[in-house]
């Protein structure tokens, strides 16, 4: 419907509901004159249209913005549904299901998809350092990174505090690898800026790749990528680790 106002035009949508809105008041007038048996009066049609010609143009636009307000805001919270507001990628509901529609549509087309989770490294003690604030900041500055290194056909969401999760359709594990290697490097290589200070910050990665002959669910792909992930923390951190028995 706000394809329609602003393909029409606001204004030109007043100017039609303003004539409606006379023509109606005149009609109106003029059949009451009719069934009343008055004296045809020129000046009776003249102050049944004054009234809408002055009410109508006022209410309609403001009844026009309040409806696209109204629009807007369900986009809005449509999209906050969706979203983390902080990173600005999937929350873990819309991401999980994202997953599972990537899942469904590999296993239909027997194609090879990804996964991948990651973890901030000591997250905790940037917090207690620097204080939540800076937490925040690097969460953000993760989500921008992020959504410049992906392909627009790869799903990332923040599926915890400091954990995030990664779908990479049509992707090998050696593709897997070599994104890793590059989001972890390009962690590496980010400066955050909190009060004149420079925070850097690295991550861990576990990896699992979905092949068309596995029976893996998607829940079970993301387990078996987050046991990974708890290698790649016991082996130093910033590394990552691909889990064991992929088929």
């Amino acid at each position: 419907m706000r394809k329609v106002i602003y393909k029409i035009g606001r204004i030109r949508i007043v100017v039609l509901i303003s004539v409606i809105a006379v023509l109606l008041a005149v009609g109106l007038n003029y059949i009451l004159q009719q069934f009343q048996e008055v004296t045809f009066s020129y000046s009776s049609f003249l102050r049944a249209a004054v009234i809408p010609i002055i009410v109508a143009p006022l209410l309609s636009w403001y009844l026009i913005g309040l409806f696209l307000r109204v629009i807007e805001l369900e986009e809005t919270m449509s999209e906050w549904a969706l979203f983390d507001q902080l990173t600005g990628l999937l929350n873990r509901r819309a991401f999980l299901h994202r997953a599972e529609q990537e899942y469904r549509s590999a296993k239909r087309y027997e194609t090879t998809f990804g996964v991948v989770v990651l973890d901030l490294d000591y997250f905790k003690n940037i917090n207690d350092q620097h204080g939540h604030m800076a937490g925040d900041a690097i969460l953000k500055d993760f989500g921008d990174l992020v959504l410049e290194q992906i392909r627009q056909s790869d799903i990332s969401g923040r599926i915890g505090g400091e954990e995030f999760a990664f779908i990479l359709p049509n992707t090998t594990l050696a593709q897997s690898q070599v994104f890793a290697e590059k989001l972890l490097q390009a962690v590496a290589d980010r400066q955050v800026m909190i009060d004149g200070q420079t925070i850097n910050y690295t991550a861990s990665i576990g990896i699992t790749v979905s092949f068309p002959e596995n029976d893996f669910k998607i829940h079970n792909l993301i387990h078996h990528a987050d046991q990974a992930l708890y290698k790649a923390k016991s082996a130093g951190r910033n590394c990552y680790k691909v889990a064991e028995n992929l088929l």
